[in-house]
């Protein structure tokens, strides 16, 4: 496992850049990504990593992108699932690819693989607060928990499985999880995947600005988990849908 301890910051405790950073997060997406609750325990590589993920989110081809890794994350094999899995997972289907590419274009940074530029004003109110979450999570712990972080090996547990936990579902999806992330093929994904995020980002964004390279060991973990969750997200919906 890597052993990488890190905080995360919750929505409901974030104040000042990180409440208006968080707010302009969630005027794009329907939750604020693991990945920036992480970051926000220093507030300026949280701006400075938003900044160049807004950069991204905002391309005009982002759509175009996202939709591809979409595609490219479906499963060759038809499992599953209970018809709440679909509603469970929707914002991760929905989000995932776009983190995908967000966590790829700063560990591109942070690799010295595109070159870094001062960074312009982020332009927030910083007297703005995030909407009320609205996807679920459950912060206790939960029995899947040390299997998830095993199967990653990593030291976090992504919002994916704390979301699929309050749903009470996270038991029944373990089967299509473990299916997904250790069945034939399934290393040859992640890394077809990963590889994409990477030349995904290329193409929207030749230049960065995060440099907090004192956190490269965190966002080491986000790349690690970013390309099995777009897997598993989209099995658990196709799961969903299936004929039982």
């Amino acid at each position: 496992m890597t052993d990488v301890p890190f905080e995360l910051r919750h929505e409901a405790d974030a104040e000042g850049v990180v409440a208006a950073v968080f707010a302009d997060i969630r005027r794009r997406m329907t939750f604020v990504p693991a990945i920036f609750k992480a970051l926000a325990v220093d507030p300026e590589a949280l701006e400075r990593g938003w900044l160049q993920a807004r950069t991204l989110v905002d391309h005009p081809g982002f759509a175009d992108a996202t939709e591809r890794l979409r595609s490219q994350a479906a499963p060759s094999s038809a499992p599953t699932g209970s018809p709440g899995l679909a509603e469970a997972v929707a914002p991760f289907v929905a989000e995932l690819p776009g983190m995908l590419l967000v966590v790829s274009s700063l560990g591109l940074a942070l690799d010295g693989r595109i070159p870094l530029r001062a960074p312009p004003p982020l332009g927030l109110d910083h007297d703005d607060t995030p909407p009320e979450p609205i996807v679920p999570e459950l912060h206790d712990h939960h029995q899947r928990y040390d299997d998830v972080r095993a199967l990653y090996g990593t030291a976090h547990v992504p919002t994916l499985y704390r979301a699929l936990a309050a749903h009470g579902l996270l038991d029944e999806a373990w089967a299509t999880v473990e299916e997904v992330l250790t069945g034939e093929g399934a290393a040859e994904r992640v890394e077809r995947l990963a590889a994409s995020g990477e030349d995904e980002a290329l193409g929207l964004a030749d230049w960065g600005c995060f440099d907090a390279r004192h956190l490269k060991p965190v966002l080491a973990q986000f790349r690690i988990a970013l390309p099995r969750n777009l897997l598993v997200a989209v099995a658990l919906e196709t799961a969903s849908a299936a004929p039982r």
